[in-house]
């Protein structure tokens, strides 16, 4: 299994015509430079431990050195659900990609769909063994515990984003059992985001004012609910719910004067903050452009209240996204900040994560596909073409085979050794399922 990439050389966009976008050339080297090696990295870890029957992300993708071996005594959740509902999205990618022979496709497919099943089955004791909670962390018998591993109980009252990615992790394996307790799970943490009952799982300390992140993370369930079952109750079940969380986002969290967008707001005055997470604000975009495809795609059920807010999702996403690239592109050091002000224009953190940049490559293409007019149009699939100029250049590690180094230093342009949220690689989430997507939306450009 080839696994010597000391000689890649990105491709370097120089314009962002749709054209180019859905060249042959183009999809190839999306597949061939992300999908195909990130399958190769799966699979060989999953050989070298074939006691762990998970996606294998116990690696620092940073240095690329793997974790102690304490580390496979905690199971993160987040990875059980977002891997769950990545290896899925792969599978029907797998037998389109060139470089893998015959005998690797075979492999691959049949590790992803087996890890799949494993981790929808882990997700169902996590949740029966906590009360229906999904707890940042548990132990190998899905206790919930602290990060130095002291059990703890997961609180009935509240929820959490590994609630939001387990829910859609059991969509995603497809049984009628597990789509339908996946629903109920989303429906219950939407509840409790209603009422402010979400917790940061990642943080010790709670932002003191309401996040979008929550009413942003619920938009990614209706295209994958809308894949695995025609059931029209569940359908309008959740899209009901991320459609009053689309709007409440955009009432809230959005200035249509300005298409400047707040990551948090006054829990009691509603005021909006001056700080922007680029990468949220942009995954919104392309996670809520989901949605609108659901809601577009449901004749029957487009009241005038949806309609009014497709027009208007349609109308202010991109800009949105226009606005919030400009505001945190570095352009010294090619990447997207993690947080500026959009008061003063200052820097809050000159961290440049890995992920918000095929986010936001997802996010333009759809955001192209709707907007009202070819000067925004032209912008979105501009705010494409530096994104992916900033990843495909700086962010791949050769030497772990094309496997992204999860932050850049705004300051020096450097790898910084940090791994957001959760301390282990990614199970092929963002980069890979928004470039599957990405390429998807072109193929009907």
């Amino acid at each position: 299994m080839p696994d010597d990439y000391s000689d890649y050389r990105p491709l370097l966009l120089e314009e962002a015509s749709v054209e180019t976008l859905k060249s042959d050339a183009y999809r190839q080297f999306i597949l061939e430079a992300a999908i195909t090696p990130a399958v190769r990295l799966v699979v060989r870890r999953s050989r070298l431990r074939d006691d762990w029957p998970y996606v294998d992300t116990k690696f620092n993708p940073n240095t690329g050195k793997d974790l102690r071996a304490s580390s496979y005594n905690v199971i993160h959740t987040w990875f059980l659900g977002r891997g769950a509902d990545a290896l899925d999205g792969h599978l029907p990618w797998i037998d389109r990609l060139d470089d893998l022979s015959a005998a690797e496709k075979r492999e691959a497919q049949e590790l992803f769909a087996r890890l799949t099943a494993s981790m929808a089955e882990a997700i169902n004791r996590v949740l029966d063994v906590n009360g229906g909670r999904c707890p940042f962390r548990v132990n190998r018998a899905f206790e919930a515990i602290d990060e130095a591993g002291k059990r703890i109980e997961a609180d009935p009252e509240r929820t959490g984003a590994g609630d939001l990615f387990v829910g859609k992790g059991l969509i995603a394996e497809g049984s009628q059992a597990n789509v339908h307790r996946g629903v109920q799970v989303l429906l219950r943490s939407g509840e409790m985001i209603r009422q402010n009952r979400y917790d940061t799982d990642q943080f010790k300390d709670q932002p003191a004012d309401i996040p979008q992140g929550p009413k942003m993370l619920m938009q990614a369930a209706p295209p994958l609910l809308y894949r695995k079952s025609q059931e029209p109750q569940l359908r309008q079940q959740i899209v009901t719910m991320t459609a009053e969380f689309m709007a409440n986002v955009l009432d809230l969290h959005y200035d249509e004067k300005t298409a400047i967008f707040s990551e948090y707001v006054d829990r009691t005055s509603h005021q909006r903050k001056s700080y922007l997470d680029p990468g949220h604000a942009n995954e919104f975009v392309g996670l809520g452009l989901g949605t609108v495809q659901c809601l577009k795609s449901d004749v029957a059920g487009l009241t005038d209240e949806r309609r009014a807010l497709v027009e208007r999702a349609c109308r202010e996403l991109p800009r949105l996204l226009v606005k919030s690239t400009e505001l945190g592109f570095n352009h010294k050091h090619p990447g997207l900040y993690k947080a500026v002000d959009t008061k003063t224009g200052k820097v809050l953190n000159d961290d440049m994560p890995w992920w918000n940049l095929p986010e936001t490559m997802r996010a333009a293409v759809l955001a192209y596909e709707v907007a009202e007019d070819g000067k925004l149009g032209e912008q979105c699939l501009e705010m494409l073409r530096i994104c992916h100029n900033a990843y495909f250049d700086h962010y791949l590690n050769r030497d772990n085979m094309l496997f992204a180094y999860q932050t850049i230093s705004g300051a020096t342009g450097k790898v910084a050794d940090k791994v957001p949220a959760v301390p282990e690689g990614d199970p092929l989430y963002h980069t890979n399922l928004a470039l599957l997507e990405m390429l998807d939306v072109l193929d009907r450009l």
